[in-house]
Parts: structure tokens; sequence; C-alpha cells
């Protein structure tokens, strides 16, 4: 077993998540506008203010966000690398963490408990995010129940369907022409990049160098959300996709 373990970590590994980045290009290039816009505007910040300041929640904000940012990157290569259950768990933490950042800045009260160093939840920072944005909250709720927290439906582990028989799914490796099954995976990291993004923004859109996911209202302070047309075809995409799954699960497999 060990060296069967040691050939898919030097051999089958690295191929297969090639594969996987050829076959969802498209994807792969839309996740990396997504998280250039995040890291780039986090910079901008960054060089204007360089000091720290406990005192600034934006300060609080930058470094969570940064963190943040890794977190999404991670899942994602997950999800490339051909997991199926692990990416959500890692973007389920992710939006927590963007969550946070957002209430700090927005929130007077959340920020002194921050301050504190005691009782601050992260979750309470959901709470009050989907008062804000509210499918961020269903968001959150699917990441929890279907992935983070064990129950009867998400018990199995991962298979791959060879001929008429589902056989378990060891590790990331997804056999050549399979690699669509984790069509799903790849749909739901540009879902989880666009909305930290937004929450980048939301929170530094001043430092932004090009506004992906929201836009100011002429004549005012405000800004409201947005969708590019150019990212609407994934999100088209990814919503004719899960309809499908609903209807036949087994084009996940």
């Amino acid at each position: 077993m060990k060296e069967t373990v040691l050939k898919y970590l030097y051999e089958l590994a690295p191929e297969s998540k090639a594969r996987l980045s050829r076959h969802f290009s498209e994807e792969v290039e839309e996740f990396s506008t997504l998280i250039s816009q995040i890291i780039q505007t986090l910079q901008n910040y960054q060089k204007l203010n360089p000091v720290h300041d406990e005192n600034d929640p934006k300060q609080i904000a930058y470094a969570i966000m940064t963190k943040g940012a890794n977190t999404v990157m991670a899942a994602f290569e997950l999800a490339l690398s051909g997991y199926l259950w692990e990416p959500p768990i890692l973007f389920r933490n992710a939006l927590e963490g963007f969550a946070s950042g957002w209430d700090i800045v927005h929130n007077k009260t959340r920020f002194g408990t921050w301050q504190t160093k005691k009782n601050f939840s992260s979750t309470d920072s959901i709470t009050n995010l989907k008062k804000a944005i509210e499918p961020i909250g269903q968001m959150y709720g699917l990441l929890s129940n279907m992935y983070a927290h064990i129950n009867p439906v998400n018990a199995s582990p991962s298979c791959v369907m060879s001929g008429d028989e589902p056989k378990l799914q060891f590790f990331g490796l997804i056999r050549s022409g399979k690699e669509s099954i984790r069509v799903g995976e790849i749909y739901f990291s540009l879902l989880a990049a666009f909305v930290c993004l937004q929450l980048t923004e939301l929170t530094f859109h001043q430092y932004s160098p090009e506004l992906e996911t929201i836009e100011k209202i002429p004549g005012t302070e405000f800004v409201r959300t947005k969708v590019s047309e150019r990212h609407s075809k994934f999100v088209n995409a990814a919503l004719q996709h899960f309809k499908t799954v609903v209807e036949d699960p087994s084009v996940c497999f």
C-alpha cells in the first residue's frame, strides 16, 4: 500500500490535476480573474496603509481576508485535484473569514467585541451578513449541513462509475475521460470566489483596480451588486448543472 500511495503522490496526482486543469481551462481562467481581483484589492490597500493599526478595523479585515484568499485558492486546488467532499469544507472556512472581515468594518459593536478577544463568533458575522445579502446565508447553510457536519446524507465516500458499477475513489484521482464528474465542484469554486470577492469589494471598494461584483450608484455614496456578462455565462451553466444533478445524481459519478 505504501508504494501505491507514493505512486499516487509522485505520478498519478500531478497527471490527474493537469488533465482536469486542461479540461476546465475556461473555468480556471475565470477563477484566476476573481482571485486576482481579491489579492490586488487587498494589496492596494496595504500599500497605502503599510503601518499596522489595531484600532483600525480595516487593518483586521485586510489580514483576515488575505488569509481567506489563500484558503479559497487551496480549496480550488483540491477541486482541480479531483476531491469531492473536501473543497467545500475549506470554502466554508473562507466564507466565515471574509464575512468576519466585512462585519468588523461595517459594525462597530462587532469590532469592539473583536478587540476584547472574547466571545467573538464568526457565525454571528454570517448571521449579520445574511441580513444584508440573504443568498450568502443559504450558501453557508449548505456548506455547513451538506459538507462540514457529518450526517446520513454526506456519510458516503466519493465514488466513480466504472462500467455499470460504482467504485470507491481513493484520494483525488480522476481517471482519463471522467474529468467532467467534477464540474459541480469547479462551478462551486467560482461561486465561492465570487462571493469572497464581493465581500472584499464591499469592504475595500476604494482600492479595487476595477470593480467586478459591485458598482457605485450615481450621485450617492452607496453601491449595488452586479454580475458581469462574462461571469454570467458560468453562473447560468452552474445553475443548469445543479438542476441536472437534482434530476439525475448519477452525473456526479
